[in-house]
């Protein structure tokens, strides 16, 4: 499975995902054949009725990442790291270290709708 770091995500638009790969060159991912693999691996018929196709899925946790049907599977990822100290404050006192991560997690998501796309969350 490849893996391209949140950061590297350069645009999204109604048929690619550019990126930066290792060598810094801007290379895409095209988005139908990512929504025809999720549909015949999850069995899905009939799309004509609904406006986002599904190239994927999302989990945000302590690691979190998108992960979309290509061949081979490519995850899109961010790591939130977390200590004792900051879970112990999270829980005291209700703070949200992760914040600032959801946002830029989301915004893909944002992104990907704006365009017809969505992906499953799994959280």
């Amino acid at each position: 499975m490849e893996k391209i770091h949140i950061s590297n995500i350069v645009e999204i638009t109604k048929d690619r995902i550019y990126y930066r790969d290792d060598r810094e060159d801007v290379v895409f991912i095209e988005l139908e054949p990512c929504a025809n693999s999720y549909e015949v691996a999850h069995k899905i018929t009939n799309q004509s009725e609904r406006k986002l196709r599904c190239i994927g899925v999302r989990c945000f946790g302590e690691y979190a990442y998108y992960e979309l049907y290509t061949i081979g599977h490519i995850q899109i990822y961010m790591s939130l790291r977390s200590n004792i100290i900051k879970k112990l404050i999270s829980k005291i006192f209700g703070f949200n270290f992760h914040a600032k991560g959801f946002q830029q997690f989301y915004s893909i998501q944002k992104q990907l709708n704006k365009n017809g796309w969505t992906t499953l969350d799994l959280t």
